[in-house]
């Protein structure tokens, strides 16, 4: 097994669905910024030695971050899409870095509590495809479909012992994933996770039940949740 990895943290986006003036990555989290509580979780696993962040070619706060000048972080320009940014982050450090078949990791810049257990779990997977973090769905699941009247009803339930909500690191070998992503995009496909390029390909990584405490910070209360959550969080 790879002694050391880096991870790809695409942070190219504004996260309209925050309704905040800056980019939700940059939003306060106990005193710093939520990307830089996300890279510093990362960079406490004793395997993560480098991470690529993908930011807009017209960002104007990672300067700020207590990161900007750490050798263990680089910074790279993302695209329009997260995959664009991925693809991006991908061709940097195999281009810059030598990497080509080793696995990289793949982690939401908004997921700021991720522990190292959780890593150590996807890590240990050997599937040679690749893996994801993930957790089993606990609700019921409905299929929506709209009326005539623009509104929603449900088709159909979905057997929920089938469906997983994917989380992230996701890992994958980065010469395999740029041909999936490559391949997806040439396709016109979307492509909303690395797992997803790789499905389309008939490929099938592999589910590692992750920490319901590894969400994605997207709406407002969910800062609030990471916030309380911080210092609670077992990291190991």
């Amino acid at each position: 097994m790879t002694n050391a990895y880096w991870v790809i943290l695409p942070a190219a986006g504004v996260g309209a669905r925050m309704q905040a003036n800056v980019p939700k990555q940059y939003l306060p989290l106990d005193g710093k910024y939520l990307i830089d509580q996300t890279i510093e979780r990362l960079l406490s696993h004793e395997k993560i030695n480098n991470i690529a962040v993908g930011l807009s070619v017209n960002d104007a706060y990672w300067l700020d971050s207590i990161w900007a000048n750490d050798k263990r972080v680089h910074r790279y320009i993302g695209g329009k899409e997260r995959s664009d940014t991925v693809l991006n982050g991908l061709s940097f450090i195999m281009d810059k870095h030598a990497i080509k078949d080793e696995f990289v990791l793949v982690h939401d810049a908004a997921r700021p509590l991720i522990s190292l257990s959780e890593i150590d779990d996807l890590l240990a997977n050997n599937n040679p495809i690749g893996a994801l973090l993930a957790m089993p769905a606990k609700d019921t699941i409905k299929q929506a479909s709209p009326t005539s009247e623009n509104q929603t009803q449900v088709e159909m339930s979905l057997d929920r012992q089938h469906i997983w909500h994917a989380q992230t690191p996701q890992k994958f070998k980065a010469d395999a994933l740029i041909t999936a992503l490559i391949k997806a995009k040439k396709q016109g496909l979307l492509i909303t996770d690395e797992s997803s390029a790789f499905e389309s390909l008939g490929q099938h990584p592999d589910l590692v039940e992750g920490k319901a405490s590894n969400f994605k910070v997207t709406l407002p209360i969910d800062l609030v949740m990471a916030k309380a959550l911080l210092p609670l969080l077992d990291n190991h």
